[in-house]
């Protein structure tokens, strides 16, 4: 595979730490300076491609998420420290529901290996009114890493060329992970990419590309 979402660090700090959430989330709000129409076909682009063709993602919607520091990648603290390496892909266009086949690396080496990620997406309104409009992508992990995941874009329009945005990105880890995933762990290796994957779908409905950033944990 020519490119690796190099997703998220989790080898740090004690096992011991048992109290932490399973539950993590990223929640923005913004206005998007373009129309709704524009900003619901970028929601529907990335999650038709996360769903069918991964990779592609690294072309706009993962820009500025990669490790800047490719010669410590191996070390334990690094933000790569652990790889989701995407293979095999089915996508069902009907039913709007995919399923990755991955393999986990941890230090450059494969643990797990054939997990699958699968995906559903709902494109709903109220029942009353015509917005907002909300895309729905639910995510079920076959492994214990993960439980799974949501991803949330709730879209209404404030005039014809701006959009209020409301994003949830969440994941829920399994139980023995959790421990792993301290505040700062989550802040460092999480939080900061999928803050900057909103950026990014905002930008590209705003001027129709991604131009690269230097990206990274707040300090």
């Amino acid at each position: 595979m020519r490119r690796t979402f190099c997703f998220c660090c989790i080898i740090l700090l004690s096992i011991s730490s048992f109290g932490r959430p399973q539950r993590r989330e990223v929640l923005k709000d913004t206005v998007c300076n373009a129309p709704l129409s524009e900003m619901l076909k970028v929601a529907e682009r990335f999650c038709y491609q996360f769903q069918a063709c991964p990779d592609s993602l690294f072309d706009w919607a993962y820009i500025g998420t990669g490790e800047a520091e490719v010669a410590e990648s191996s070390s334990k603290e690094s933000r790569d420290a652990i790889q989701l390496r995407y293979k095999d892909r089915i996508y069902d266009p009907k039913l709007k529901t995919g399923d990755v086949a991955i393999d986990i690396y941890v230090l450059g080496v494969r643990w797990w290996k054939d997990q699958h990620l699968g995906t559903k997406r709902v494109l709903s309104r109220p029942a009353n009114a015509k917005y907002p409009l909300t895309e729905h992508m639910t995510a079920t992990y076959s492994g214990s890493i993960l439980q799974g995941g949501d991803l949330i874009l709730r879209m209404e329009p404030l005039s014809p060329t701006q959009t209020k945005v409301h994003y949830e990105f969440s994941l829920t880890f399994g139980r023995v992970l959790s421990a792993f995933i301290s505040d700062k762990t989550w802040r460092n290796a999480i939080q900061w990419r999928l803050e900057t994957i909103f950026e990014n779908l905002i930008e590209c409905a705003e001027t129709g590309t991604v131009t690269y950033k230097e990206r990274g944990p707040a300090k």
